[in-house]
């Protein structure tokens, strides 16, 4: 696998995390509004977790925001911008091994590791709010609905990464293109897939090294897809339009079971 540059155009503006149009800042939790997708939560939870969250912290392109050194003891949702999980190789190069979008929380997998972290590197500009793990301990002791939570949050990130695993192993080079730009669509429009529009800051190098790729081969590869008019990229805007969406379906053998079918509304509050 080619080693990644983590480019992106400066000039993009990250795809945000849209805070409810019923909620103002003041009061507002990310978490909850992430958590609550995953688990039926209270107002009560929805405090707790307002409490537990630190101050947005605006972050730069190429930031590292995570690693052994850095916000160890930390969960980081991102408000906005796209991130990338990294690891050394033999040769020293960065190799990425998942992507985090609006509406991520960094950090789950690793949540009782000790030893040695990825690094969370940003691909964009961003927005970030720090929770320390020490609080979430506390606030999880007892509590089953945050535990649930969590650990759904959790699976649903373990869930992503098996399935892009799937998709590299047992589809060709336009598929496995497909079947990406599938995949971020669900992430970017959950419980919307009537949405067809697609903000796609990443370079080709950057994808590539994502889906084991040289840059020339993604780039004959989404050629490709659009000669089948199946999409269309505005590469001024970095936008990707679904053109027909039930055959791009078809072609990647895209599910979105596993991503729509238990989630909640993000302002389901259980009584």
């Amino acid at each position: 696998m080619p080693s990644s540059s983590l480019a992106v155009d400066e000039k993009l503006q990250p795809k945000h995390y849209t805070v409810s149009s019923s909620q103002a800042w003041f009061g507002y939790s990310i978490y909850f509004d992430i958590l609550s997708q995953h688990g039926a939560l209270s107002r009560h939870e929805r405090e707790t977790l307002r409490m537990l969250q630190g101050s947005p912290k605006r972050v730069r392109k190429g930031e590292v925001i995570k690693s052994d050194t850095c916000n160890n003891g930390m969960l980081l949702a991102i408000q906005d911008g796209w991130a990338c999980s990294c690891r050394l190789t033999k040769d020293g190069d960065r190799q990425i091994i998942d992507l985090y979008l609006p509406g991520d929380i960094v950090g789950l997998r690793d949540y009782q590791q000790s030893g040695r972290f990825d690094e969370i590197i940003m691909l964009t500009e961003g927005l970030i709010i720090p929770a320390p793990k020490n609080k979430i301990d506390k606030a999880m002791e007892g509590n089953s609905k945050l535990i649930h939570a969590f650990l759904g949050a959790a699976m649903y990130q373990s869930n992503i990464m098996a399935d892009r695993l799937n998709n590299l192993i047992s589809h060709d080079a336009t598929t496995r293109i497909a079947y990406f730009i599938l995949e971020l669509h669900a992430r970017l429009h959950l419980g919307h897939p009537e949405a067809r529009d697609i903000f796609f800051p990443l370079s080709q190098q950057v994808i590539g090294d994502l889906l084991g790729m040289t840059n020339v081969h993604v780039c004959r590869c989404l050629n490709h897809l659009e000669s089948l008019e199946l999409l269309h990229r505005d590469k001024e805007t970095r936008n990707i339009k679904i053109l027909n969406y039930e055959e791009l379906l078809s072609l990647a053998g895209f599910s979105t079971a596993y991503i729509y079918s238990y989630l909640k509304p993000s302002n389901t509050i259980a009584h």
